[in-house]
């Protein structure tokens, strides 16, 4: 069986809102384990992690929750980008996430954000 590629599929843009806190999950208070590693916020478990030596819960807040969903996104338009037809290359250049390795960082109205692309950090 074949599957349509999403670019074919007019409901890709039109996901769902990535978690947001108290919107009717079982959002908890804990740890973030992604990006910001904050303790004691408001955090939902997103899925199960695999490592050499462990199995555990991966927990993450709303700010973090929202990267990832962008980082998926993304890897989910190229990869469903019609093959030959430049798409892939374009987006991988209009979004400047795949090529930035935000090494510089600025603080500005007291978020973080990369000098070079712009993005908001959420560290």
């Amino acid at each position: 069986m074949s599957f349509a590629p999403a670019l074919a599929r007019p409901w890709r843009d039109a996901w769902p809102l990535a978690a947001r806190t108290d919107d009717g999950n079982a959002w908890v208070t804990g740890d973030c384990w992604l990006y910001c590693r904050r303790e004691g916020v408001r955090v939902l478990w997103v899925g199960s992690v695999n490592t050499p030596g462990a199995t555990g819960d991966l927990y993450a807040c709303g700010p973090c929750v929202a990267e990832l969903d962008h980082m998926v996104r993304i890897q989910s338009h190229r990869r469903d980008a019609p093959a030959g037809t430049g798409t892939r290359k374009k987006a991988k250049t209009e979004n400047k996430t795949e090529a930035c390795e935000h090494r510089q960082t600025e603080k500005r109205d007291g978020k973080i954000h990369c000098r070079t692309c712009q993005r908001q950090l959420y560290l």
